[in-house]
């Protein structure tokens, strides 16, 4: 901090994420058998914006591997005869005479007939050969799950390169070196020393101090980008073009740093870390800044800052760290090996092509890869479905209150709500179009997978409905669809304890006029279940029921020790509650 796999340029989403295209395919190295010469007239020629990058440097598959570019910036994995034969098409080279330059290259015999069947049934496919008629193919590109999209180019590649060019003594190894150093003194100091509490509540007090957050973090994050891109540039590779774009809902910066594929291992490394790197070097800055003018909030402003490297770090999401692991592995496609290393998992079952392939140490440290994500994955899907529910109330109930607050201020305190009400609403967008996404392609591969077998199609249609039946059951509109409130923890085990209550009360959806009046907080472990005909009860009633009705004919203890109103009978109190600060963000993990 955003094709058979897909890596797109470098991107940090604002308030950060996907980057590198990787190569789109993995092809095969074709028979080589001798064939009929079939000479022909045409001269095959590169389609439009493709160059050949050469040999993948440190790469954890057993037969070497060559890289091309494509317009676009998108990679294309070769096999070592693929790429000698793309290497000959200049447009002015016949069939006959690539056939013999490559026979000489390859130490092998291949004739014209086979180089035509090379062209024409991998390289044109691929998008690395122009058409016959010299005209580029238009290549179908991937749509990830997690890619950037709506990419807008701000600085042009040439901007970008003299910036670089610009920053290149930063990652001289003295340099590096002095500003590691000078980064844990800071950290020493800050964490052991001085501490973040006088930061925190000095912060807290002046609440426009978070404008001058929000605007560090913006900068920061545009220099992020082009510490990718002066690390690139130093290994001698070309940077790309700098721009904005979309990543789920978020709006993020991006690098195009493609090239740092025909750099070797440490190259790569470098181009990964240079963007958190910088983030360092932003950091000492703040440092600097502090001793001069003792202003508390930038303590906070230097923790935030490092929690982000942490956060891009993580090798869960197509962040830096991910980067940093598929490069240290020499494997640029690590989300796309999840399926053949699950498949090729099962007992007595043949290792998967695509596993096969790979050497026997980036094997296991992929399948390592691969059983740590999918629980990690997995756990928070499952909790996003079942906290679901919770989510879109209390994104209600927050609405609702900033709802009813426009009109009552002037201008500037109307536009203030209206942003906040944006920042509230693209949390809940991005949850719901990701598992959307997610289940339109989990949909569509089970339909795949099953087609002419009629067991598995019933199995897929059974595990579908099952699905459905527990998500049914999990998202009832009931008592349960409540607000978070003050006091609540949320814990998987919280959430599936819930599901007892199932069925029992009417769902709150509070209007703008009720949400003025906040919840009574409840104990943690406790939540009410909602009664149809129960009204909120504002906070300071002295109730931990979170309701009574309207009409009140007696009083009562309450568990707390304290006498409120409550119905008779009175309502239902039900056990642990799950419940959280909601802290929504999309799978893109954008930095906050």
């Amino acid at each position: 901090m955003t094709l058979a796999p897909e890596r797109p340029a470098d991107a940090r989403p604002l308030a950060g994420c996907p980057r590198r295209r990787p190569p789109a395919a993995s092809s095969g190295t074709a028979s080589s058998s001798t064939g009929s010469s079939g000479g022909t007239d045409e001269r095959p020629e590169l389609a439009d914006g493709v160059h050949l990058l050469g040999e993948y440097a440190g790469t954890g598959y057993v037969e070497p591997q060559y890289l091309a570019a494509r317009g676009g910036g998108q990679q294309v994995q070769l096999s070592f005869l693929l790429h000698l034969v793309a290497d000959e098409c200049d447009g002015a080279t016949s069939y006959d005479d690539i056939a013999s330059r490559v026979s000489e290259k390859y130490d092998r015999t291949v004739t014209a007939e086979n180089i035509r069947t090379l062209v024409d049934d991998k390289l044109r496919p691929l998008g690395v050969v122009a058409a016959a008629d010299g005209s580029s193919p238009e290549i179908e590109e991937s749509d990830p799950l997690l890619g950037l999209k709506l990419r807008t180019e701000v600085l042009h590649p040439g901007a970008v390169r003299v910036l670089a060019a610009f920053a290149r003594p930063v990652f001289w190894p003295p340099v590096v070196l002095a500003v590691l150093g000078a980064l844990v003194f800071v950290d020493y100091w800050l964490f052991f020393v001085h501490g973040l509490g006088q930061g925190l509540r000095a912060s807290v007090q002046q609440p426009a101090v978070f404008l001058l957050v929000i605007a560090v973090v913006v900068v920061s994050a545009g220099l992020h980008e082009l510490g990718h891109a002066a690390a690139c540039g130093y290994g001698g590779a070309k940077p790309g073009g700098m721009g904005m774009g979309i990543y789920v809902v978020w709006p993020a910066f991006y690098t195009d740093v493609t090239d740092a594929y025909q750099l070797d291992r440490r190259g790569r490394l470098r181009t990964d870390l240079g963007g958190v790197y910088v983030n360092a070097m932003v950091v000492l800055v703040i440092a600097a800044a502090y001793a001069v003018t003792g202003f508390e909030p930038l303590i906070l402003l230097m923790f935030l800052l490092q929690v982000q490297v942490l956060q891009q770090m993580l090798p869960f999401l197509r962040l830096d760290g991910y980067y940093v692991v598929s490069d240290l592995v020499g494997v640029p496609d690590l989300f796309r090996r999840i399926g053949p290393v699950l498949r090729s998992a099962i007992p007595f079952h043949k290792p998967e092509p695509e596993v096969a392939q790979l050497k026997p140490w980036v094997r296991r440290a992929v399948t390592a890869w691969v059983m740590v994500i999918v629980p990690i994955l997995l756990l928070n899907l499952g909790y996003i479905l079942l906290a679901f529910p919770r989510i879109v109330a209390t994104s209600w109930d927050s609405a609702s209150r900033l709802l009813g607050k426009l009109g009552d201020g002037g201008a500037a305190a109307n536009v203030w709500t209206a942003v906040q009400l944006l920042l509230l609403v693209l949390p809940a967008v991005g949850i719901t179009y990701t598992m959307v996404r997610t289940a339109r392609r989990a949909g569509a591969g089970a339909w795949n997978w099953s087609a002419g077998s009629a067991p598995r199609r019933l199995g897929v249609l059974g595990g579908v409905a099952l699905l459905l039946g527990v998500l049914a059951f999990a998202w009832w509109p009931d008592g349960r669809l409540t607000p978070y409130r003050q006091g609540e923890s949320s814990t998987v085990q919280q959430q599936v304890r819930e599901l007892r209550t199932a069925g029992q009360g009417a769902p709150l959806l509070r209007s703008p006029q009720e949400a003025q009046q906040p919840l009574t907080p409840v104990p943690s472990g406790r939540s009410a279940v909602l009664d149809p005909g129960v009204t909120p009860v504002p906070a300071g009633t002295g109730t931990d029921a979170s309701t009574v009705p309207a009409a009140t004919p007696s009083v009562t203890a309450t568990p707390g020790g304290s006498a409120a109103p409550v119905p008779s009978p009175a309502p239902t109190v039900a056990g642990p509650s799950p419940v959280a600060s909601v802290t929504a963000s999309p799978s893109a993990s954008p930095s906050p």
